[in-house]
């Protein structure tokens, strides 16, 4: 079925009404495309649709067109389908005639095309007219053959339909308890396969039994039942049924007004689906209620329409030839059908050769209509002629064997020419007395022989034989002779292979044998690819070393049983391997080195010839690898915890881990019984190693990197505290270097007034003058010293937050200018400037330290990245608190801004755009872990490239 067609017709029962313009635009679609074939299956389902939406009779012209299509390009499948669609509208309509032409049609080409879904439909729409007609028993036995076709088939829904129609045969014969367990045997059916119209019908039937029965409120409760499920898949042509049976019931309660509206409704929807025997019968009860009621009028109307209706059923439903019908009744089968059936029967292939041979004669009876049957063969040495099967009323009389030389004649006959030996009269046949000794008759009128030959050498021959009268063989019963005795020659010649087939068998057996054992193996093989893959994800999707070892250890103690796992690390520039994670029947050992220069150690061997070992016994087999000195180390005694036994391994497997052609470490998997491996074990252990490596690889970069993480983090926290310390120490410069000015000078002018005082040439006006520069001095010296004091004490509360993470109260606006303060001298040295924009009211509980970190992380990759080789930069910070106990804080600057495909990477460790250059690409992945896990809050960042950057961080109050 075409992919759209199927994708449709899925959504049928869902939406019916959708799936029906789609089916129509396909149509259209597929003519246009010359696609006649999708054309009219697209036309088929359409009305599939329709018939269960009582509309069928709508498209009949459309069927009618489309059968004319497949005729002309000669689509013999959908032209059945259009016969059948046709059949089954002229019979909703009462047009038994046209039903039965287009029925017979439908059989015909089914037979041909092979399509034995049609052939059933068709079957079962013939008994149907029988039914109709009154002809039980005919309408029985097409219900019955129905039936026999489905065996072949599985096809659930023709099964429940063929069920429920001939449960309808039982019903209207007065079978009542047959026809009840035809029901109900076709609702567990509809049940199972969710045939939601077909048990809806079974539902409606079971409710006529009941009711046939005198069981009317189970009638009533079942038919009840039967509309609401007709209701619910909209089964329009069921709903008109069910309500007048419901009807029915409700009339003989005596609830006439109810009744009427039940008849009023079937009556409504007989018309919608057009069919006149619905119609009349609810015709017919709508009149004689309203005569009852005293409503003439109405009954007068009801009446009329009911006459003009029967009229109109009953024109068409005359048939001038019923026995047209008779050509396809299985139960009379013509020889050819006969005859076909023998061939496709499967005992012609299956069954003994005796069993074969009786049936081809027991049905050579019915075949040639003929009274005597008998198939006989030449024996092995050509001595005598036996006969294997015989069939007919004078049977008893055939010879079960003669001998050739009494049969001279016709031997002779038999091996000189192939063409039928044919006597309408024996009385002037060559053959006469030895056909009549042969079959034991003493009165033989006609016999037809047919030669067998086998390889081109005559083997026998089968005989037919009237003896009770002359008869003229026709043209058609020579055909028919040699057919069946060409089967024959098919089951001699089937026989014959079979024999050869037995002794092939023997060879066969044992190759198959050999060969099972390496599918088992293949098979086997292919589960552990399967596995090995999903325990290589599992591997591989660790990046602990010890969670690694684990996950190897017990993947292969379940695919191998091995009791002793380790893993060594090989560190060459030691010279040695480390054997960090050994496993010991489940139990973990202690740590072991090896010297990988000892050439006694296995592990040793692996790794200097980067070859796999497989031991199963390590006593003979040692001497490929190490001396007999190496039989002492197999196990290294400071491994083992106290308590845990000690063993002595036999079967060895180790595996070299490799990388690149680099080997990194190795496998070992030992066991301490011999023999305890299989190749196939080897093959997995280098499979994992393959694994292994990968993931231990993977782990030592991972712990490397976070190494080399640990100390760029510090060196940026390094390098922040040194830029602190920078900036400090040129703000002190300037107090102190004027406190030191005024210092010297003071020591200048005390040295001056100390001489003058020593040689009494001081004057009251210097005296004066001293006490005055000694007090300016004094003002000097406090007010830069207190400056000094003051850069002292904001240095010391800066590098104890930014050196620690203690949670303390502090005012936003008060941290940030200590912590600017200590940045001023470089931003004010590159040329760029900072305003600040805080609130004095704004206090937090929180961590000042991280903040200051962030703070200062914002203003150097603003000077690093977003000013560079700018001058005059501006950056801006500005706070503000948010109604949910937030404060939110935004830095931003007029630089060149970011990259799009920068600006989803700005957070990520390692990520810079000054790689070598100054940038570490860990400063705002710092920022970013502060502000989201110490301080508790988010951060956000906006920009554009040539629009700046802008941050934004939301912090709790209180965190």
């Amino acid at each position: 079925m075409n992919r759209n067609l199927h994708r449709i017709v899925k959504t049928a029962r869902r939406h019916p009404r959708l799936a029906t313009c789609l089916l129509g635009q396909l149509s259209l679609q597929a003519a246009t495309a010359g696609q006649a074939g999708l054309q009219l299956d697209a036309c088929y389902q359409r009305y599939l649709i329709l018939e269960r939406l009582g509309q069928a009779h709508s498209m009949q012209n459309e069927l009618e067109q489309g059968l004319h299509i497949a005729e002309q390009q000669q689509l013999t499948r959908p032209a059945g389908l259009m016969l059948l669609a046709l059949g089954r509208i002229s019979y909703t309509q009462g047009a038994y005639r046209d039903a039965l032409m287009y029925w017979t049609r439908c059989v015909d080409l089914s037979k041909f095309n092979r399509d034995q879904v049609t052939l059933v439909e068709a079957h079962i729409g013939l008994g149907q007219i029988y039914d109709a007609l009154g002809d039980r028993k005919t309408a029985a036995r097409f219900h019955t053959d129905a039936g026999i076709l489905l065996e072949q088939l599985n096809e659930p829904y023709l099964l429940c339909k063929q069920i429920i129609n001939l449960g309808v045969n039982e019903l209207n014969t007065g079978e009542l308890q047959a026809a009840e367990n035809c029901f109900l045997k076709a609702k567990v059916l509809a049940e199972q396969h969710a045939i939601h119209e077909y048990l809806a019908e079974t539902y409606w039937y079971l409710g006529l039994v009941a009711s046939r029965n005198a069981q009317l409120d189970t009638a009533e409760s079942h038919i009840r039942t039967a509309l609401d499920l007709a209701d619910a898949c909209n089964y329009v042509w069921l709903k008109g049924a069910v309500l007048d049976s419901l009807a029915d019931i409700l009339r003989a309660a005596g609830q006439f007004d109810e009744a009427l509206d039940a008849y009023g409704r079937a009556l409504s929807y007989s018309e919608k689906v057009a069919s006149r025997r619905q119609k009349v019968r609810s015709l017919a009860a709508l009149s004689e209620i309203h005569e009852q009621q005293g409503n003439w009028q109405q009954a007068l109307h009801f009446a009329r329409l009911h006459q003009q209706t029967t009229s109109e059923l009953s024109e068409l439903g005359t048939m001038d030839k019923f026995h047209e019908l008779r050509a396809y009744d299985l139960s009379h089968k013509s020889p050819v059908e006969i005859l076909l059936e023998l061939s496709s029967n499967r005992l012609l292939e299956e069954g003994q050769q005796g069993e074969v041979l009786q049936l081809i004669a027991d049905t050579a009876l019915a075949i040639l209509n003929t009274e005597l049957a008998a198939v006989f063969l030449i024996d092995g040495n050509e001595v005598g002629l036996h006969c294997h099967a015989r069939a007919g009323r004078s049977q008893a009389q055939v010879k079960a064997e003669m001998p050739c030389q009494n049969l001279p004649l016709l031997m002779h006959m038999l091996q000189q020419d192939e063409m039928p030996l044919v006597g309408h009269d024996m009385r002037l046949h060559v053959v006469s007395t030895e056909m009549q000794a042969l079959l034991g008759q003493e009165q033989l009128y006609s016999a037809l022989e047919i030669p067998l030959r086998l390889h081109g050498k005559s083997v026998g021959l089968i005989c037919f034989a009237q003896v009770s009268g002359i008869r003229n063989w026709s043209r058609e019963d020579v055909l028919f002779g040699r057919h069946l005795g060409n089967l024959i020659q098919q089951v001699l010649s089937h026989a014959e292979h079979a024999q050869t087939q037995k002794q092939l068998e023997a060879r066969v057996r044992e190759r198959t044998a050999s060969l099972q054992l390496q599918t088992e193996q293949l098979q086997q093989a292919h589960k552990h690819i399967y596995r090995l893959s999903e325990i290589g994800r599992e591997i591989t999707s660790s990046l602990d070393r010890d969670t690694i070892m684990e996950i190897v250890y017990r993947h292969v103690h379940d695919l191998m049983g091995a009791e002793v796992f380790a893993v060594g690390l090989y560190r060459p520039e030691q010279e040695t391997i480390e054997f960090p994670c050994n496993i010991l029947r489940g139990h973990r050992m202690l740590p072991y080195i090896r010297d990988i220069r000892d050439k006694d150690l296995l592990s040793a061997w692996c790794v200097s010839h980067q070859q796999p070992i497989f031991i199963s016994d390590i006593y003979t087999e040692y001497q490929a690898y190490i001396s007999e000195a190496g039989l002492n180390k197999l196990t290294v005694d400071s491994a083992y915890f106290a308590g845990l036994e000690k063993i002595i391994p036999v079967s060895h497997i180790y595996v070299p881990l490799m990388i690149k052609g680099r080997t990194i470490g190795i496998i070992a998997i030992q066991s301490t019984q011999k023999n305890a491996f299989q190749r196939m074990h080897l093959d997995i252990a280098m499979m994992l190693a393959a694994y292994t490596a990968i993931a231990v690889e993977n782990a030592e970069t991972y712990q490397q990197l976070l190494k080399a993480q640990q100390i760029l983090i510090s060196q940026e926290k390094l390098a922040a505290l040194g830029s602190l310390v920078a900036g400090i120490a040129h703000e002190l410069n300037t107090p102190i270097g004027n406190s030191l000015l005024t210092a010297t000078t003071l020591q200048e002018q005390s040295v001056l007034f100390l001489r003058k005082l020593t040689e009494n040439t001081l004057k009251r006006s210097d005296l004066n003058q001293f006490t005055a520069t000694i007090n300016n001095a004094n003002e000097l010296l406090l007010r830069n010293l207190m400056s000094a004091s003051d850069l002292v004490s904001s240095f010391k509360q800066v590098s104890v937050d930014q050196t620690s993470q203690m949670r303390r109260l502090f005012n936003l606006r008060k941290t940030t200018l200590e912590v600017i303060r200590t940045l001023h001298n470089l931003i004010h040295k590159h040329g760029h400037t900072l305003e600040i924009d805080i609130p004095d009211d704004i206090e937090l509980n929180s961590f000042p330290g991280p903040y200051g970190q962030v703070l200062t992380n914002f203003i150097n990759n603003a000077m690093l990245h977003a000013f560079e080789n700018r001058e005059n930069g501006k950056m801006l910070l500005r706070a503000h608190k948010t109604p949910d106990h937030q404060v939110q804080i935004i830095f931003s600057d007029n630089g060149k801004g970011i990259e799009a495909q920068d600006l989803r990477r700005i957070f990520d460790p390692f990520f810079t755009t000054k790689l070598g250059q100054g940038g570490s690409g860990l400063g705002l992945s710092i920022v970013h872990n502060l502000v989201t896990t110490i301080l508790h809050g988010s951060i956000a960042v906006d920009s554009a490239p040539g629009m700046g950057a802008r941050f934004t961080m939301d912090l709790p109050l209180n965190p």
